[in-house]
């Protein structure tokens, strides 16, 4: 019976992680520790391993972990990785060599669908340099590779993120979560309306939070639901980079003291060295919504995904925190921009084929598919890809004046360095038509 269940987990896994790239298992899964043992004897699968444990403390013997892990396992392995040895002294010079090293050894492992598994990674989740180095290294592996995480907690991973850049699922068994583990308190004292699709807006017991005093408290509201659970350092490298340890948290108290006078009280709670959003307040997160819309939509047993696909539409009102320029938003804009464009296109494409199937019928359906490219282009007038799709279906439909009018345009918005010679081609085939 357990023996055709894993079975059973084992197929669900392959069909939900053929587009993923990370793979995070349910905490709560009966069956994570049985799937896990699965896939390291799973044919047609080259599978890793690496166990962590509670001498896992930094980054450097995180490092030396995963390094000594995979050398055992393929002799080839740490040929590159070695290199960072030589400056441990510097933690920034370090994680930087650290990851390109890996990089280059994990590219030298043959083999077509590779996994990755990190059992037990919440020991390595006790350190913030921990989280911060698998967060770095995991968005950059090759596609071919899935990365799964086993352990007792969730990683404290920025969400959003994860789904736009790897396509990241959770698995709890054979189905699919559509969003982390999140407290909802049994008896809230307060309800938080978080809007971060756009410009930005916070409502606490449904009445407009305005008084900040000053754009940073706001921010580090954004980012510490954005985030989930926190600390001072994460504040410190999301917001003052620039400053010293000592002025860096003069200023996070400061910023901190603002925020609860904003609702006057603690907003924030402190614990285990972490903060975290008081637990007893309920929060609705519209990037969170998006997320699971985008999930839904993506998931492949979705009978109408064009449904989740259109939610997501709905529930953009423009870039992430439109205004602000910090490092983390620019990152978090780009991944719901690619979400965005993802639900854009395969509407678009869904429209396309009504139009081709009866085209005097569906007349309204290929002018949806361009209104919803030229949408997107206001939102996105640099990309290269997306411009080119408007500019091809415009000509397709005789539209030619109008397609030259955009690959124009985008030749003008994007810098000579970063052009595409085929746009230029394909601009110059159509002026002369």
């Amino acid at each position: 019976m357990i023996e055709t269940k894993i079975h059973d987990i084992i197929g669900k896994f392959r069909e939900y992680s053929e587009h993923a790239r990370v793979v995070i298992l349910q905490p709560d899964s009966k069956y994570r520790t049985a799937l896990t043992a699965a896939l390291l004897n799973e044919p047609g699968l080259t599978t890793l391993y690496v166990p962590f444990s509670s001498e896992t403390l930094d980054e450097v013997t995180l490092f030396d972990r995963i390094v000594d892990s995979l050398s055992a396992q393929t002799s080839s392995f740490g040929i590159h990785s070695s290199a960072a040895n030589a400056v441990v002294g510097s933690s920034g010079a370090f994680r930087k060599a650290a990851i390109e090293g890996l990089l280059k050894d994990f590219e030298q492992i043959e083999g077509d669908r590779i996994v990755l598994i990190l059992d037990d990674y919440d020991f390595a989740a006790a350190s913030d340099s921990t989280i911060r180095f698998l967060e770095e290294l995991i968005v950059k592996f090759p596609d071919r590779y899935i990365t799964v995480f086993n352990g007792r907690s969730q990683p404290r991973f920025p969400w959003v993120s994860l789904i736009a850049q790897t396509r990241a699922i959770i698995l709890d068994d054979d189905r699919v979560v559509t969003q982390p583990l999140q407290h909802s308190p049994e008896a809230p004292t307060g309800r938080l309306d978080i809007f971060a699709v756009g410009p930005g807006f916070v409502f606490f017991n449904d009445e407009l939070i305005t008084d900040w005093e000053g754009h940073l408290p706001r921010l580090l509201l954004f980012f510490a639901v954005d985030r989930g659970v926190i600390t001072r350092d994460d504040f410190h490298r999301a917001f003052w980079g620039d400053l010293s340890d000592a002025q860096a948290t003069n200023v996070f108290h400061v910023t901190k003291r603002r925020l609860h006078r904003a609702f006057n009280f603690e907003v924030l709670e402190h614990q285990n060295g972490a903060y975290r959003i008081k637990p007893s307040l309920l929060i609705n997160y519209d990037a969170f919504e998006w997320t699971q819309a985008l999930i839904r939509a993506r998931d492949l047993s979705n009978a109408h995904p064009e449904v989740d696909y259109q939610r997501v539409l709905d529930l953009y009102r423009g870039p992430f925190l439109k205004g602000h320029n910090d490092h983390w938003i620019l990152t978090r804009r780009q991944d719901i921009q690619a979400g965005y464009l993802e639900a854009v296109r395969f509407l678009a494409e869904r429209c396309e084929e009504r139009y081709n199937a009866d085209p005097s019928h569906n007349q309204s359906a290929i002018e949806k598919a361009v209104t919803l490219y030229r949408q997107a282009l206001r939102e996105v007038p640099d990309s290269i890809e997306l411009a080119t799709d408007t500019a091809k279906l415009l000509a397709r439909l005789g539209r030619r004046p109008e397609a030259v009018e955009v690959l124009a345009d985008l030749e003008i918005r994007v810098p000579p360095s970063k052009r595409d010679p085929r746009v230029k081609g394909i601009l110059k085939s159509m002026k002369s038509m």
